[in-house]
């Protein structure tokens, strides 16, 4: 049984790919830094997360060398998500549940890192030249190092066992029937087609052992230097919230209408951690809430995995603008790289910070200002399942 079961597609190119277990690397050139760097990488890859050690011992030969190491990409687990590490012109592309977003090397003067916590369906690494990385048919590296000028890290398709016919049922069979008792069929844990057939869907998020709707795939975001990702190191603890399953049919009981996603108990990482209080409106923050303009464009609100927040008659606000999620009894925002960007400030100060698209914590008493719209997390805000009006 292979221990790896993620398969690592090659595209055709004159870099090399280097796979150690779950650790995958492209290189796009030789300098005398190349074996340093993969032994950097061989020497910690057989950890059970060997992410954050893959990046300090990288740091010391891309810094500490005096030979200038060839671009590259690195893709390694950690142990709460996937880090992604690129330096020079090398991109990647991320297709999880928010669609196909893009991180280019190229953006940052020593390199661009960042961990992926959402769930993903595949992630490309190659040279940073505008097409997109199309890996050989049936190609799937999974020890050591070969030529290539990128890779597709696919997450792989697990078989359930099939059900045993219960004991009841076989005794009650008919003796005289020709036909051998009924049994029930296999099923799947992911409902993930790999078939070639499906490549064109591969950007549309799946969910485990439940019907889910299949949004349209965007289009994959440059991310610039003004929105620029965290650094590992920086976001360590953040995770974000499970998205809740969408039917593919309508629910007979509710006559088709969407029922909202149950609060978690109390107690649990995702209890509610009071409001957010937009004007004389309280949101309450057991749940995550896509805000602009028109939040109900976006596919996590099409799918009720997210809640709409909207903010009107503001031409500062971008129709989706920023997002809120929750982690641990946490809430994170990050901006939906907008034109006028999302800004947060402390308690009693008037001193904003633009943030970027990686998520940030807003503690109790910080505030977000989105266009001329200031947004307040509070704690002391008692709240139904819904937005309810402030009590004067």
């Amino acid at each position: 049984m292979r221990k790896n079961p993620s398969t690592v597609g090659i595209a055709p190119g004159d870099g090399l790919i280097a796979r150690f277990g779950a650790v995958v690397v492209y290189l796009a050139g030789e300098t005398a830094s190349t074996d340093r760097i993969l032994g950097a990488i061989e020497a910690v890859a057989e950890g059970d997360h060997p992410g954050a050690a893959i990046a300090q011992r990288l740091a010391a030969v891309v810094f500490g060398s005096g030979s200038e190491p060839p671009p590259f990409g690195v893709v390694a687990p950690t142990d709460d998500g996937t880090v992604i590490l690129l330096r020079g012109p090398v991109a990647a592309e991320i297709h999880g549940a928010e669609g196909a977003r893009r991180l280019s090397g190229a953006r940052a003067f020593t390199w661009v890192d960042e961990i992926v916590r959402e769930p993903v369906r595949r992630i490309t690494v190659g040279a940073d030249t505008g097409s997109p990385i199309t890996p050989l048919p049936r190609t799937d590296l999974r020890a050591g190092a070969v030529p290539g000028g990128g890779f597709e890290w696919r997450v792989a398709v697990r078989k359930a066992s099939a059900p045993k016919t219960p004991p009841r049922a076989a005794a009650t069979a008919n003796p005289g029937s020709a036909e051998p008792p009924a049994t029930a069929p296999a099923g799947f844990e992911a409902l993930t087609d790999d078939s070639d057939d499906t490549r064109k869907d591969a950007d549309s998020p799946v969910e485990s052992n439940a019907g889910s709707g299949r949004p349209s795939a965007a289009h994959p975001q440059d991310i610039g230097t003004r929105a620029m990702p965290l650094a590992w190191s920086q976001t360590a603890g953040f995770g974000s919230a499970r998205p809740e399953p969408v039917a593919l049919q309508k629910n007979p009981a509710t006559r088709g209408v969407r029922v909202p996603p149950p609060r978690p108990p109390k107690g649990s990482p995702e209890a509610p951690t009071g409001a957010l209080v937009f004007e004389d409106t309280a949101y309450p923050l057991d749940r995550p809430y896509v805000i602009g303009r028109s939040p109900t464009t976006d596919d996590s609100v099409r799918n009720a995995i997210a809640s709409p927040l909207s903010v009107p008659r503001d031409r500062h606000v971008s129709r989706v603008h920023a997002y809120i999620s929750l982690n641990r009894g946490k809430v994170f925002v990050r901006d939906a790289s907008t034109p006028a960007g999302t800004y947060v400030a402390g308690p009693g100060t008037d001193t904003w910070t633009r943030i970027g698209t990686a998520p940030v914590e807003l503690p109790p008493g910080w505030r977000i200002r989105i266009g001329e719209k200031v947004l307040t997390h509070r704690t002391d805000e008692r709240h139904p399942a819904t937005a309810q009006t402030r009590r004067s």
